[in-house]
């Protein structure tokens, strides 16, 4: 009996050592394969255990494996994957392990690697582009190839609304400058796949429409590898771009960063009309502008995505971006010829401003989850930190001038502002199933915290502050959020419904205007999708969505920004938050060819509308609240190989938009604007060699019209080439595209009605040529493959729709 306490020590030992499983990997040459992927699983499920890699010298080390049957699976691109069975009780050293070359079975690998996929579910588009030929360049470039995604200038259109921006399921609280660059700087080779989601679901925030989810890769290839890359474009001016990416992951982390640099030179012109009217409403005068705006700058971005597992039940994750743009320098030169009614001969001014700029943002973003049960209930806790923080100068001088270019007079101002916003959140999310349902719910806290103030300066003589234009405005929002979430699909049919529900809190203080708006309000955001699958080839997706647009902090700030003395931006410290009620009937066949028809209203659609005044001759474009805006529309869309050479992917959208505006400058009387439009777009990838290292991408895309606010845009027509060749065993890659080629990009944007007639052309560097350059080092030949279900296994279960 006394040896009894040693007997069960001695059992427990043996049944829980580690053991350590080594080995070397060559070919049938005895030539030493380097960074082949060494997996082990968990026998008799086959349940992912350990990984590694082969090191220069071909060897490979797996540490602290318990006792136990497992399956060891190793590969390496152009050869056969071998699978070999082990039973492991102490430390093992399997020698060398021969795998055999298959050039066949490399070229079935890639040809299968370079077909991105969509995946189209009852409340989003999946296109799922990891290790394909579309993960080449920068993200930014990736998102204009997706379906369903047009870009106008800068933003991101989903169903002609603006769509939100997130990553890995978190928002992205960034202008649109700041978010091209940010994209541009992103590797898409990081990229696994982006969501457009045209119905988000309840753990979704209630504001936007649509939204757009990037995700990253989480595969399971061991190693490191990295890139560089260098871009140079040619506009009118010239710009480039350096950078670098870089991954490693091992058992238990995952680490991507990247650094890119950005010096530019954009050149952009404006074209613009006004008619001024008399009260009688006769012709007083007609003013042409032409203005020239050259932007220097030189940013900086880095960002990095860290993945730690802890254990089994316990995972964390850490990301952030810091960008810095400083001395960034900006020149307008304003020209205006006046025309009075009835004469010949044009006066006018000269207006010429300067801003100088610097603006620092960057976001920080922890994440623990842990799972709760076998079953996969877990609990996710994260929280967000989001800065920005800008100052700017600007320094302006206006002559004018006769019909005999003598100058009449002059004036000159100086404005110096800053502004500071800090964002926190904190979120927390609950996942299980309860019988028959998918079940989710959460709870989300956000603050925004901004001050801006702008001191104006009249330097015409002397330097005098100012006090009318001059401001501090103070901005306070918190936002408390709770939702729930249930899925559940049986035999045909699948439901997916959600409710939110957000308490939001608001206070803007405006000193100048000593005035103080606070909101508070409580508002129920349901979504509900119900799809009926008629036959193996046909479904169709009946939902509902209720969202929320609330005011830019910037559009609440009352400060004038000027483009020259009678031409200013202003914003409204009294905007209110818009309502959007969306219905949508979908039909899917084949996962091929998609038919959405919906509707949209917005009740206090937020928007940037001009009035022109014509008692002292000014045009002040202002956030205001429209009474409301409505969308009719029928899209059509297919995306599907052609041949094994060509894939593309066609889109189509007819549509009615209406909205009423007050007309504050013609008496407040409520006016309606209308159009209807059709936006057509064409991609197409084409592989010209049969070693698909060389291919080809044509982009063709047509908007007639579409209204923001009171202006009217449309006649839009964009092509865009591009090549890319792979040298060096695929070690680098060459890119070349040519960009809107027949500079037919942009059009005209009108206002008309009653006493408001005012129009402008802009014309940025839209036909530019890029050439594009990215080596690959390191482990670059290992893809970010996951374990999935084999196809046979997936039919047997029950087959998820919805969300």
């Amino acid at each position: 009996m006394k040896c009894f306490p040693l007997f069960i020590f001695l059992v427990f030992i043996s049944t829980t050592a580690q053991n350590d499983l080594t080995g070397t990997v060559s070919n049938n040459k005895m030539e030493l394969i380097a960074y082949s992927n060494v997996v082990l699983f968990k026998m008799p499920d086959s349940v992912f255990y350990k990984a590694s890699y082969t090191d220069v010298e071909g060897q490979f080390k797996i540490p602290d494996c318990s006792n136990g049957n497992y399956t060891l699976q190793i590969s390496s691109v152009g050869y056969v994957p071998l699978s070999r069975k082990l039973s492991l009780n102490q430390t093992t050293d399997l020698g060398t392990i021969i795998l055999n070359e298959n050039t066949e079975e490399l070229d079935a690998i890639l040809i299968r690697a370079s077909k991105p996929t969509i995946d189209k579910r009852a409340d989003r588009l999946v296109f799922n582009v990891e290790n394909t030929v579309l993960s080449i360049g920068n993200t930014q470039n990736l998102l204009k190839k997706t379906p369903g995604v047009f870009e106008m200038e800068g933003t991101y259109m989903v169903q002609n609304s603006p769509a939100v921006i997130y990553i890995n399921n978190k928002r992205v609280y960034l202008t649109s400058d700041e978010l091209s660059a940010l994209l541009r700087g992103y590797s898409a080779d990081n990229i696994k796949s982006v969501e457009v989601i045209t119905n988000p679901p309840a753990s979704y925030d209630a504001e936007g429409v649509a939204v757009i989810n990037i995700n990253t890769s989480k595969g399971i290839s061991l190693g490191y590898k990295g890139n560089v890359s260098g871009q140079w474009t040619q506009g009118t001016f010239a710009k480039y771009q350096l950078g670098s990416s870089h991954f490693y992951k091992n058992n238990w982390l995952h680490v991507y960063s990247s650094y890119n640099y950005n010096p530019r030179r954009d050149l952009k012109l404006d074209d613009a009309r006004i008619g001024f009217f008399n009260p009688d409403g006769s012709r007083s005068e007609r003013w042409f502008t032409k203005l020239e705006k050259v932007d220097r700058s030189a940013a900086h971005n880095f960002n990095t995505i860290v993945d730690m597992t802890v254990n089994e039940r316990n995972s964390l994750s850490f990301s952030g971006n810091f960008s810095t743009n400083q001395n960034n320098d900006v020149t307008y030169q304003n020209e205006t010829l006046v025309l009075q009614e009835g004469a010949t001969m044009f006066t006018g001014f000269n207006a010429n401003s300067q801003f100088e700029n610097n603006r620092t943002n960057g976001f920080a973003n922890a994440q623990w989850q842990h799972v709760l049960n076998e079953e996969g209930a877990s609990l996710t806790l994260q929280g967000n930190y989001i800065f920005t923080d800008s100052d700017q100068l600007q320094n302006l001088s206006t002559r004018f001038f006769d019909a005999d270019q003598t100058t009449t007079g002059t004036n000159s101002f100086l404005t110096d502002t800053f502004q500071e916003i800090d964002i926190y959140t904190a979120k927390l999310d609950f996942i299980t199933t309860i019988g028959s349902y998918d079940f989710s719910s959460g709870l989300k806290f956000s603050n925004v915290s901004s001050t801006s103030s702008q001191n104006f300066f009249d330097t015409n003589s002397g330097s005098t502050l100012n006090p009318s234009l001059s401001d501090l405005f103070l901005y306070e929002e918190n936002i408390f959020a709770a939702y729930a979430q249930i899925d559940r699909s049986w035999e045909k049919w699948s439901l997916a419904a959600g409710l939110r529900l957000e308490q939001t809190d608001v206070e803007g203080d405006s000193q100048s205007l000593g005035q103080v708006n606070t909101q508070e309000y409580l508002e129920l955001f349901p979504n509900l999708a119900l799809t009926h699958q008629l036959n193996e080839n046909n479904s169709y997706t009946l939902s509902y969505k209720r969202t929320i647009d609330r005011p830019r902090y910037t559009d609440l700030n009352p400060f004038k920004t000027f483009l020259n003395d009678f031409n200013f931006n202003t914003g409204n410290p009294n905007l209110q938050p818009s309502f959007n009620n969306k219905f949508t009937l979908s039909w899917n066949h084949q996962n091929t060819w998609f038919i959405d028809t919906y509707f949209l209203y917005t009740k206090d659609l937020l928007s940037d509308v001009p009035f022109q005044n014509n008692t002292n001759n000014t045009l002040n474009i202002q956030s205001i609240n429209l009474n409301y805006e409505l969308q009719y529309s029928i899209d059509l869309a297919t995306y599907q190989y052609i041949n094994k050479s060509w894939y593309t992917g066609v889109s189509a959208s007819l549509f009615y938009m209406e909205n009423e505006t007050k007309a504050i400058q013609s008496g407040n009387v409520d006016v309606v604007s209308s159009t209807t439009g059709f936006y057509l777009n064409s991609f197409n990838r084409f592989n010209m060699s049969e070693d698909r290292t060389l291919s080809m991408d044509v982009d063709v895309s047509y908007l007639s019209s579409i209204l923001f606010g009171t202006y009217e845009w449309g006649g839009s027509f964009v092509t865009n080439v591009s090549f890319n060749k792979s040298i060096w065993k695929r070690r680098a890659q060459l890119t070349l595209a040519f960009n809107d080629i027949f500079s037919t990009q942009n059009q005209r944007m009108y206002t008309r009605y009653l006493n408001q007639d005012n129009n402008y052309l802009a014309l940025p560097e839209t036909r530019t040529v890029t050439l594009g350059f990215t080596y690959n080092f390191g482990n670059f030949r290992l893809e970010n493959n996951e374990i999935t279900t084999p196809e046979e296994e997936e039919r047997i279960s029950k087959k998820e729709r919805g969300l």
